[in-house]
């Protein structure tokens, strides 16, 4: 949440977790689905998409697209992708198989398997069980302080053992924790490292030997096996990440073959390889996680025919989905090279609707604009039922109660404490980092909630578009589609800007804006980010 630069944003607004789409209710058929995914082909949104899907005791694959740009291969069902966070869902099987085998307790804590190699800051960080970080119950941010992004191609490279246990010794200092359900990449991170240690070789050994090698998951590990497909973001083909110490929070690579086969043991078509009890691990231990429930193992949404456990993924170009449903017997895999959600599309083939966040009392009176310094500041406002925080730059980030007038942030080792006087909320403090940062309020409302988009002519609208080059390698592209105008950066997918006049647009996924600069012929040749207090300026192209 402090003030940073226009690349920390950018690695920020990438870092991706679980998403959660709302989706008709309506079931698509297999039929719908594909046609869909062909649509975000043909739109290049999508440079490869594997699905597979299982009904009625046979499976049925499809496939499309190509395994890198301009290649003629397509994929098929052996094709390797990053499947991301659906790592996670095997960090937790390899968690109850310990279990099961009596090397730890999910009330096993951090500080037990730790011992003396780290000093707390925060010793409630020490007392974090391992079922907490299975089921995001621990209160960590959702990545660490010091991941520091020395690659925004790469960024979880170089974050190894002495960075993670340097940043446990320091998480959440003179801040609370929540015990509430907040994803936490970090959290994950951590529970499959403190499982490979107790292990004695290591997360990566401790899963292949418990859990990959009992399934018999040949093409699932750490590294692509056969065909790979490339990974995709942005019109262009990017580095694949690589993980060190956080290798439980995303890096698996596997193929819709090899998941579908994982489908089939969780289904009971074939028998139950591991020591674990199967059945427990379909147990909700927390039943409001943002709208949705959680087993120690999978994400849950209720049906009329029975629950669907799932998991999704995300990482720089690759997105996918893995769901069943033991009540009817289906299982569900979709693997893209791409920056199309899976989620929407799978959710509406199992025929459901995400439930709506559970309501519960907001506390407006916090809501308002507060300022650090001219020009940096911080509003906090409501957005889909829940407070979030927004600092000057950065994106909107939910706040979590953690104590009377003390909220936690999952995106950030960061908390807010909001200070009052007999008139109302006068202040806030940010705690991060060791420091505490003062902001009056000088507004009721936050400054986000002021812009308001106006309409503009599609013909209006295309005079912005093009490519502005902002550095050597790093520009904008600015198209016209059918909702209206999309920017986008270098390396980064498309968001859409909303005008607010004067040869201004705003976004809404970040606290930025684009203001457009026109010649002495009225044309427009350039453009001017605004962000963070920071301006740079790019002269168009074309």
């Amino acid at each position: 949440m402090e003030m940073t630069d226009m690349k920390r944003i950018r690695f920020y607004i990438s870092m991706l977790g679980i998403s959660m789409l709302a989706v008709g209710a309506c079931q698509a058929s297999t039929a719908e689905l594909t046609e869909a995914i062909e649509d975000a082909l043909a739109e290049q949104y999508l440079l490869s998409a594997v699905v597979a899907v299982r009904s009625d005791d046979s499976v049925e694959t499809w496939s499309d697209g190509h395994l890198t740009l301009n290649a003629a291969r397509a994929p098929d069902a052996a094709t390797s992708y990053q499947i991301g966070s659906i790592t996670k869902a095997f960090t937790n099987l390899l968690l109850a198989e310990m279990v099961a085998r009596g090397k730890v307790t999910f009330d096993t804590t951090i500080a037990s398997v730790l011992g003396d190699d780290v000093e707390f800051a925060n010793p409630r960080i020490g007392e974090i069980s391992l079922l907490e970080l299975s089921t995001h119950s621990s209160g960590l941010p959702r990545l660490p302080g010091n991941l520091g992004a020395t690659s925004m191609e790469d960024p979880y490279a170089a974050f190894d053992e002495v960075k993670l246990l340097d940043a446990l010794a320091v998480v959440r200092k003179d801040q609370p924790l929540t015990d509430r359900y907040a994803y936490s990449n970090f959290g994950a991170g951590v529970l499959g490292y403190i499982l490979g240690r107790v292990h004695g070789g290591g997360y990566r050994a401790a899963l292949r030997e418990h859990v990959i090698g009992p399934m018999g998951l040949a093409a699932t590990g750490f590294e692509p096996i056969g065909d790979v497909s490339a990974a995709y973001t942005g019109d262009e083909v990017v580095p694949a990440w690589t993980f060190d110490a956080l290798a439980g929070a995303g890096a698996l690579w596997s193929t819709a073959d090899d998941l579908m086969l994982l489908g089939e043991f969780l289904l009971e078509q074939r028998d139950w390889p591991l020591v674990q009890d199967a059945d427990v691990n379909r147990k909700i231990v927390v039943p409001d996680a943002d709208s949705l429930a959680l087993t120690r193992v999978w994400h849950v949404i209720e049906s009329e025919d029975g629950p669907v456990y799932w998991h999704n993924g995300g990482t720089a170009g690759h997105r996918s989905f893995f769901g069943f449903r033991p009540a009817t017997g289906e299982a569900l895999v979709l693997l893209f090279s791409g920056r199309t959600d899976p989620t929407e599309l799978a959710l509406a083939w199992f025929d459901l609707r995400r439930p709506g966040d559970a309501s519960e009392a907001v506390d407006a009176t916090i809501f308002g604009q507060y300022e650090f310094a001219p020009g940096a500041g911080i509003g906090v406002f409501e957005r889909d039922g829940v407070p979030v925080a927004q600092l000057s730059g950065q994106t909107a980030s939910r706040l979590y109660p953690a104590g009377e007038d003390r909220y936690s942030l999952n995106t950030a080792d960061a908390s807010l404490r909001f200070i009052r006087s007999e008139e109302g909320v006068a202040a806030v403090e940010l705690v991060q980092n060791g420091r505490i940062q003062r902001a009056a309020r000088i507004a009721d409302q936050a400054a986000a909630l002021e812009r308001q988009a106006i309409d503009l002519p599609r013909d209006a609208l295309s005079e912005y578009t093009g490519r502005f080059q902002l550095a050597p390698g790093s520009e904008f592209t600015i198209r016209l589609v059918d909702d209206g105008l999309e920017a986008k950066l270098s390396g980064q997918p498309f968001f859409p800007i909303y005008p607010r006049g004067d040869d201004v647009f705003f976004y809404r996924v970040v606290d930025a804006e684009l203001h457009f600069e026109r010649g002495e012929a009225g044309s427009v040749e350039a453009l001017v980010l605004h962000q963070g207090g920071i301006e740079q300026r790019a002269l168009r192209m074309e």
